[in-house]
């Protein structure tokens, strides 16, 4: 909205001033411990259960394999976790199953 000056005609704003360019997001820094650690020596091997262990001294996750293996990875104590099972079919992710949220108690 242009004002006007005291001759009614308007005023024009200054060509001195550009417009302003919008800022940009700054980027999100990747943490030097951010990264992902796969263990081919597990590759093809037909898991036979799961167990999540919160227990105090030994919290973990245990992967036993039908040939008697296991891949146990210790947790650090004041983790959360969240599980899903799910399917994935064309890119899309379909949930069957959902378990509540587990927390360690950090002793």
């Amino acid at each position: 909205m242009n004002k006007k000056a005291g001759n009614g005609v308007p005023k024009k704003q200054s060509a001195k001033k550009t417009p302003r360019k919008p800022r940009r997001a700054p980027k999100q820094r990747k943490t030097s411990h951010s990264r992902v650690v796969q263990f081919p020596e597990v590759r093809g091997l037909t898991v036979e259960k799961v167990v999540l262990s919160t227990d105090s001294d030994f919290p973990c996750v245990s992967i036993r394999f039908q040939d008697n293996t296991d891949l146990t990875v210790l947790v650090d104590p004041w983790l959360t976790f969240q599980v899903d099972y799910s399917r994935w079919k064309a890119g899309n992710q379909k949930i069957l199953k959902r378990w509540p949220v587990f927390r360690s108690d950090g002793k």
